[in-house]
């Protein structure tokens, strides 16, 4: 039921690196003439609830974290297992020596349905945290002027109205933003979700901590999780921790169609302000655009939320997201067809339904990922869906008028396409017959 020593005692050491940052900042102020040292010390002591508060809110995260895992213990096992193997064959880890379980002791628990202890599920978030802070470390994203904003955050409120020049200049700026944003990144997704998601499409920690910043931002993600928090004593602490786990998966699929997008030439704020404002046109108009069939999933859907307890806006807003994950094909397909954001997002939701392309993500979603190749393969029949719907619905834009008219011409194509998904879900997960299909779709473009 415990953690480890390490996560209990983990706020004074929060509170220490807090206090060594601080102090080489003020220092380098004090010597360069613009503080005298009584200053120095007043202001150090005038900071003092201030930095506690920002040390209760990383523990508060980091043991949210821990708590979600062994919430779903079965659910993240198998990402847990994978990231310790890469971990080791990286020569980042010894098992043994932090008392992890061996692959066979995985295989029994998995036998017996238990997932890790909370001791060990703490060890591997550390783990986890320390990887990512040295690929971040390693890589060019501490540079990035768009993280900046990082310092803001870690620094009290008045070291960045006095003293912003000297922040920026801080000699360990790259460090404290590797880690202030591998502790936020593992924190809110969980110490899998960098290692899957890098597997899956063959990146690096920086580019899929890129894409999460851009699924938060574009998605407005970070508002939806503040609400959950909020719900603290309000809700039983189950439902909360299955909200959590239902935005945790919500980020993945987001941040996996980021990943998607990821070649664009593109700075952070660019890429943010192209697609975030076709995010929320998008969310504000799906009333008026989804077809019945997906709107009665989307009601369907919020009124289990609210049946469990949650609040009806917070219920329909964590649904919707479901459907506002296209907002990136979207707002591409406008310009390629030069049309309205409205008649994209109609073709796309009717494309969807006659072709039954959820279901068949479904089917993806089922494939294996025992192995790196098997998560790559999935990764990419999952990619190859979306292209596909991409490259139908910008033929039906510019030669058809309208899905029905071009569902009529190819009605072969698409009663052969829908008898396969009959077949394939009453068999075990099989890449084969998703290739097969995935033939089927490319005929339709």
């Amino acid at each position: 039921m415990i953690y480890t020593d390490a996560i209990d005692n983990s706020a004074g050491v929060d509170c220490s690196d807090h206090e060594v940052n601080i102090k080489i900042l003020l220092d380098r102020v004090v010597e360069s003439g613009d503080l005298t040292l009584k200053q120095r010390n007043d202001l150090l002591a005038s900071m003092t609830d201030e930095v506690g508060h920002l040390v209760l809110a990383d523990n508060y995260y980091q043991t949210q974290a821990l708590d979600v895992a062994c919430h779903r213990p079965l659910y993240v096992l198998s990402g847990q297992q994978r990231l310790i193997q890469w971990l080791e064959g990286a020569g980042r880890l010894n098992r043994a020596i932090e008392f992890l379980p061996s692959d066979e002791e995985f295989v029994r628990r998995r036998s017996i349905k238990q997932g890790l202890t909370a001791p060990e599920g703490a060890v591997v978030l550390a783990y986890a945290k320390m990887s990512v802070f040295d690929d971040l470390l390693a890589s060019n994203l501490p540079d990035d002027p768009y993280f900046n904003r990082v310092l803001k955050a870690y620094f009290p409120k008045a070291l960045n109205e006095k003293f912003s020049a000297a922040i920026d200049q801080h000699p360990l700026k790259r460090e404290i933003i590797a880690t202030y944003v591998a502790n936020t990144v593992v924190n809110r997704s969980g110490a899998t979700f960098v290692n899957f998601l890098a597997a899956e499409a063959a990146a690096s920690t920086a580019d899929v901590v890129r894409a999460y910043t851009l699924a938060r931002e574009i998605f407005d993600l970070e508002p939806l999780w503040d609400q959950i928090d909020a719900l603290d004593g309000v809700v039983s602490s189950s439902l909360q921790l299955d909200l959590l786990s239902k935005l945790i998966a919500i980020t993945q699929r987001a941040s996996r169609w980021m990943l998607r997008a990821r070649s664009k030439a593109a700075d952070l704020p660019t890429l943010i302000a192209r697609y975030q404002p076709g995010a929320r046109e998008l969310r504000a108009n799906l009333e008026n655009w989804l077809p019945a069939s997906a709107m009665n999933g989307w009601q369907d859907a919020t009124q289990k939320l609210v049946q469990a307890g949650v609040a009806s806006e917070l219920a329909r807003q964590l649904s919707a997201l479901e459907f506002i994950f296209p907002a990136l094909d979207l707002v591409d397909l406008t310009e390629q067809a030069n049309t309205t954001l409205a008649q994209a997002a109609q073709t796309y939701f009717g494309v969807d339904g006659v072709l039954a392309l959820s279901a068949w993500r479904v089917q993806i979603n089922r494939l294996p990922t025992d192995s790196l190749w098997q998560t790559q393969a999935r990764g990419s029949a999952r990619e190859d869906v979306y292209a596909i719907t991409n490259q139908i619905c910008l033929n039906v834009m510019l030669r058809f008028d309208g899905v029905q008219a071009w569902s009529k011409h190819h009605a072969a194509g698409i009663e052969r396409l829908c008898k396969l998904l009959q077949t394939i879900s009453t068999q075990a997960p099989d890449l084969a017959p998703v290739s097969v299909a995935l033939r089927e779709l490319r005929h339709l473009t």
